[in-house]
């Protein structure tokens, strides 16, 4: 199929652009770590499917405008007319690659990037960077180590690094035999320190509860929330699944999550971006053969890929802000996009 030929080839293209602009902005970086060929190719592979994600809707656009284009240049569009193939049924197989690019995107954001991220991540860090990790990460938990022969075990770190939940803290005798445990909902970083939050005291065998709290009592890990920078995930290194957990202990600890809630919408909102872009292209794409106008097309159609991009940064700050509710705010350019492209459609059905 020949859109979906022209997209593979100015995805490609983009992603080659990207990578040269990418890479002679990291190309000191490099430099001053000694990083050898192995670790920056290494380390730009796993970044592809980072890059490809917003590629992804603009070699749509794209492919759309050039293989419709394509037909018209050659009057093959009029001869179809001619036949009684209507601009509809022309259009069907250009919708269908969208669909199926969509489909793509929303693949590449639920099971490549996240894995693929966090790889990348981990190399230019502790590989490229030689930055060391100072925590112990097992099985999704983290282990700090504290003064006087205590140790924490952590479920969940804020993105912000200022906030860790799921708290227990061992403190150890001198013989390492548990002499208490406290339980805490958090730990927040105030004043350069990590105070509990919501805290109780259990006796050795943990079947009791010591009277009083650790509420406000510091807890002196070495780590400050600069050294778990590299353990910590970022929205785009979770999936679906992940970052919904993610939300729901946060509301649970009663800390605000509309910035992560807008990226958790939004990876289901973001994929259908692709087939918004071919549904606005094709039929701009067509007028040249009933008037010419495929230069007015493609410009238009590029200026609406623009605007895209800004009603999804505005909707973004405004769902993080709470000024819009996340989900209106991760779907902001869907919604208009659709409205529009059900115009345009609308109107090029009744020219016909």
């Amino acid at each position: 199929m020949e859109f979906i030929r022209v997209f593979l080839v100015t995805l490609a293209g983009l992603l080659v652009v990207y990578l040269c602009v990418d890479f002679l902005q990291k190309a000191d970086d490099f430099i001053r770590y000694k990083a050898g060929i192995a670790q920056v190719g290494a380390y730009f592979l796993y970044n592809l499917p980072s890059i490809a994600t917003p590629s992804i809707p603009i070699a749509a656009l794209m492919a759309t405008l050039l293989s419709l284009g394509n037909l018209s240049r050659y009057n093959e569009i009029i001869a179809m007319r001619a036949g009684g193939v209507s601009i509809g049924r022309i259009m069907v197989p250009v919708l269908a690659g969208g669909l199926i690019i969509s489909v793509f995107g929303f693949v590449n954001n639920e099971l490549i990037m996240p894995v693929y991220a966090a790889r990348a991540n981990f190399i230019r860090n502790v590989e490229i960077e030689k930055k060391q990790q100072k925590v112990v990460f097992q099985q999704r938990r983290l282990w700090l180590r504290g003064p006087d022969n205590s140790i924490a075990n952590i479920d969940f770190i804020s993105p912000d690094r200022d906030l860790m939940l799921g708290v227990n803290i061992f403190k150890l005798n001198p013989d390492f035999t548990l002499r208490q445990r406290i339980q805490a909902d958090s730990l927040v970083w105030e004043n350069g320190a990590w105070r509990l939050k919501g805290s109780r005291k259990f006796t050795p065998s943990g079947d009791a509860v010591i009277a009083g709290s650790a509420d406000g009592e510091i807890f002196n890990v070495v780590e400050s929330p600069g050294d778990l920078g590299m353990i910590v995930k970022r929205s785009e290194e979770m999936n679906f699944g992940e970052l919904w957990s993610y939300v729901s202990r946060l509301r649970t600890a009663g800390y605000k999550a509309a910035r992560y809630e807008v990226d958790l919408y939004g990876k289901l909102a973001f994929p259908l971006s692709s087939l918004l872009m071919v549904m606005i292209a094709a039929p701009l794409s067509l007028q040249r053969v009933r008037s010419g106008g495929a230069g007015k097309g493609i410009a238009l159609a590029m200026l609406i890929a623009f605007a895209y991009w800004a009603l999804t940064s505005v909707g973004t700050a405004l769902g993080r802000s709470g000024a819009l509710a996340p989900i209106p705010a991760a779907w902001l350019a869907n919604i208009l996009f659709a409205g529009a492209s059900g115009y345009v459609l609308r109107r090029m059905h009744q020219e016909i």
